[in-house]
């Protein structure tokens, strides 16, 4: 079956394999799949369980069942359910390729990247207007519509790093432009940029910046001046 998928030329750019159910929805819950081929029998957990939770993690995930039993009340469980297709062993590999073609042409595989560029978009634009508040990953995840550990796999590949990488970066970047362009205290700037308390912050910037941030406040204001007094001697010469 693997071997059908991967010759069908259909733009997948990999294909994997789970043993059982239980495996099935670790892989979707920390790889970014877009169609999954599932079987209704399955040892550790049956294909239906497996995807409704594949489905209430990650709805975009596109699903084509396979399976021994023509019965009627398995097809009605897996269109609750939501899945593109159900195929009846042994499924033909012309079948096969037809019905992932359906899912592919329906779908388009530039529609499958766009939502997720537009996820990482969203997120970061709602991070920096609220890098003062607690970003947790559960209050991000919800505001996407993902399950966490979705998400932290999608914004980790997007990106390459983390999401509390990026959370930590941008609030170091927000604290140095109010070093700079502010009067605020070290335990104000620390404060409107997420910072749990002021001790933190310092060390967090001081392990960033190899500096604390009150010694790079003073070090900035010199060298302005000092760039300022260059540009003032020029000026005259």
């Amino acid at each position: 079956m693997l071997d059908i998928v991967k010759k069908s030329n259909l733009g997948f750019i990999e294909c994997l394999e789970a043993k059982n159910g239980l495996l099935a929805v670790d892989f979707a819950s920390t790889t970014l799949i877009d169609v999954m081929l599932i079987d209704i029998k399955m040892p550790k957990m049956d294909g239906l369980t497996a995807a409704k939770l594949i489905k209430k993690m990650n709805p975009e995930i596109k699903i084509i069942f396979l399976t021994a039993f023509n019965e009627f009340d398995y097809a009605l469980q897996t269109i609750k359910i939501g899945v593109e297709d159900y195929l009846l062993k042994p499924v033909r590999p012309e079948e096969l390729v037809g019905s992932l073609t359906k899912v592919v042409e329906s779908t388009d595989i530039q529609e499958i990247e766009t939502p997720s560029t537009e996820v990482i978009e969203q997120l970061i634009t709602y991070i920096k207007g609220h890098l003062e508040d607690k970003l947790t990953l559960n209050e991000l995840s919800q505001l996407v519509h993902l399950h966490p550990q979705y998400l932290s796999r999608l914004f980790k590949q997007k990106m390459d790093r983390s999401l509390t990488e990026y959370i930590t970066s941008a609030r170091l970047e927000k604290s140095k432009e109010l070093l700079l362009d502010s009067q605020y205290t070290i335990t104000e700037i620390s404060r409107l940029c997420g910072f749990s308390d002021s001790n933190y912050f310092t060390r967090v910037f001081r392990k960033q910046e190899g500096m604390p941030p009150s010694h790079y406040r003073k070090n900035e204001q010199l060298l302005k001046k000092e760039r300022v007094k260059k540009t003032y001697i020029h000026s005259i010469i």
